[in-house]
């Protein structure tokens, strides 16, 4: 049996840790699947050859966590985590004393807590799979292979004696492309001439939905912002919203034509919520921006952040704009009857998902372009069902219960607009038409971001024509301001090139990840020094590689998160309380 935590060396990070995820919802069965997940876990242990890890830091999140705080929002009640690293001194390393972490931005609402009174709990342990991945009991399976998006724990190239965990995005003799946030790859080829075009490399549909974040949680509406709805409906005389039911909104039978709900990307910036706390008018208003690649972990600011102005901008400076979107809820059918609309605006064109609720078919759409039409939707009762629909990757992916009507999705043609218009200040849709329904439980979240280098903004470009803003406020009006969106699509791509037997490994948090897009190449010796000390591989590695022989293994699941204090509590000392459960929500297979 491996230790339970071996504690993985902090990873450098030029800049804070990665960013939350809102805590996932609970299903009634949960609690009986969390056993049976650690008892089919004690299964696999003496099955695999696994060793366990500790994640220190959070270049992971919100996949896995390091060290963090865990927030209840005080505005809106949503759950975030912020990192907390930066409070444990490593004198080993260059950090030599801690950095106490005072305040955290809430994704859901922006509002900025005071959380230095706040428990600092321990990062989330792994269990890892040690190469070469066999399954010892069962010889005739062979070895398993790591694979494209699968999380590998590895040798850093340019320090072995250091342990990185991040996941495989690039794959042996193969072009990767970071494009606006994507990943594309590109096979080698023997000649220019066989070249083949750069393709997606599209995600498992679990994977995609394990990596996205939340954007906004109608369940969770900030108190202050009452009169600053995201919802809005556009026909009020047919979408009613119950003051006793609040986010839950109720469509009558009597609409002809089409009625609408809208999603307003509606933010504060930090002036709105100095105003609020002091009982003042806003000085300006609240408009709609882009979704951007915003993450609470990453806001954790210090005591001496008033002092330095870009440390406080730091937390709010996560300006790339999202356009691939996930909308989930709930949806009451109170008869069969009439048509029910989803659309996600992506770069100014609405990708529709449409249900005819009395046939029980739904068809998909691409502005006016027809894409699929009658496919069995698997609505076919009356009563609640849990509906999602995902604009990912160019890929249209529908969810209706436990079903997949348009199985893994329906793949696009790449679009040539790559940048945003104003439709997408309110990117999100539903309609109904001649249908008696009820929608609840409103959850917008969007796909990871991956920057072209950690910590710095890929619209640093000068064909931007100006510096991106760097204060808030006025970040925040360039979001607004769809005159200045068509530069956006100026933000060129960056190619890395993978030789045979090596990867790629990117972090999920990717701005804040210090992974191959970061790394040098003080490991390889120059033929021409005659210095011994110069380096030790002579392979030629690019910066970005991880040789094969420096893989240990691939993460498979968190098995024991920190213990999660409830009830009222005896405070022993800031980050020890109890009475205490273990986090069995937590506990899960890592994709």
């Amino acid at each position: 049996m491996p230790p339970l935590a071996r504690q993985l060396p902090r990873t450098p990070d030029s800049a804070p840790a990665p960013a939350p995820a809102a805590r996932p919802e609970i299903s009634s069965t949960r609690e009986s699947v969390e056993w049976f997940v650690m008892f089919l876990l004690f299964f696999l242990l003496l099955g695999f050859q696994a060793e366990g890890f500790v994640i220190p830091t959070g270049s992971m999140a919100p996949t896995l966590l390091g060290r963090h705080k865990e927030i209840t929002c005080p505005e809106c009640g949503f759950v975030y985590e912020v990192d907390a690293h930066a409070e444990i001194a490593e004198p080993e390393r260059f950090r030599q004393s801690p950095t106490p972490v005072e305040a955290g931005v809430c994704v859901n609402c922006r509002f900025k807590a005071p959380i230095a009174d706040e428990p600092n709990f321990q990062g989330d342990r792994v269990y890892v799979m040690k190469a070469p991945l066999s399954i010892t009991r069962f010889p005739s399976t062979g070895s398993l292979s790591l694979k494209r998006w699968d999380i590998a724990v590895f040798k850093l190239p340019e320090d072995p004696e250091i342990r990185y965990i991040k996941r495989v995005v690039g794959m042996p003799n193969e072009t990767l492309r970071i494009d606006h946030g994507d990943i594309w790859v590109q096979p080698k080829t023997s000649s220019p001439s066989l070249s083949k075009p750069f393709r997606r490399a599209l995600r498992p549909l679990s994977h995609q939905e394990a990596m996205q974040t939340v954007v906004y949680d109608d369940s969770h509406r900030a108190k202050s912002l009452a009169s600053h709805p995201r919802w809005t409906s556009r026909t009020p005389d047919v979408w009613t919203e119950l003051p006793e039911k609040p986010g839950e909104f109720q469509s009558g039978l009597h609409s002809s034509a089409w009625s609408q709900l809208r999603y307003r990307h509606l933010v504060p910036d930090p002036s709105h919520w100095e105003s609020l706390a002091a009982g003042l008018p806003l000085l300006h208003p609240i408009q709609p921006t882009l979704i951007t690649d915003f993450y609470s972990y990453n806001t954790d600011q210090a005591a001496d952040s008033g002092l330095r102005p870009w440390a406080t901008a730091k937390a709010w400076r996560q300006n790339h704009w999202v356009g691939d979107l996930t909308l989930l809820f709930q949806l009451d059918l109170k008869e069969l009857k009439g048509s029910l609309r989803i659309d996600l605006v992506k770069a100014g064109v609405p990708h529709l998902c449409e249900f005819n609720l009395e046939t029980g078919t739904v068809s998909l759409s691409r502005g006016n372009q027809k894409l699929l039409e009658n496919i069995p939707s698997h609505l076919e009762t009356t009563g609640p069902h849990a509906l999602s629909f995902a604009n990912v990757d160019d890929r249209l992916t529908l969810r209706v219960d436990s079903h997949l009507p348009f199985v893994e999705g329906f793949s696009l043609p790449t679009p040539s607009a790559l940048a945003p218009t104003k439709a997408d200040l309110d990117p999100v849709g539903i309609a109904a038409k001649d249908a008696s329904l009820a929608i609840s439980k409103l959850l917008l979240k969007r796909d990871i971001y991956y920057t072209q280098k950690p910590a710095q903004s890929d619209y640093d470009n000068p064909e931007f024509g100006e510096p991106f803003p760097r204060n808030p406020t006025a970040m925040f009006n360039w979001l607004a301001d769809p005159s200045r969106f068509p530069a956006i699509a100026h933000v060129p791509s960056t190619e890395y090139p993978i030789a045979d037997a090596h990867y790629m490994m990117l972090g999920d948090n990717s701005p804040m990840s210090r992974d191959g897009r970061a790394w040098k190449r003080t490991d390889q010796r120059d033929p021409n020094d005659p210095n011994p000390d110069s380096g030790w591989d002579s392979s030629g590695r690019e910066t970005w590689e991880v040789p094969e022989s420096l893989l240990i293994g691939k993460a498979f699941c968190v098995h024991w998160p920190h213990l999660k204090p409830f009830g009222p509590t005896l405070r022993l000392s800031r980050d020890v309380r109890l009475p205490a459960r273990p986090y069995f929500e937590k506990i899960r297979w890592v994709r």
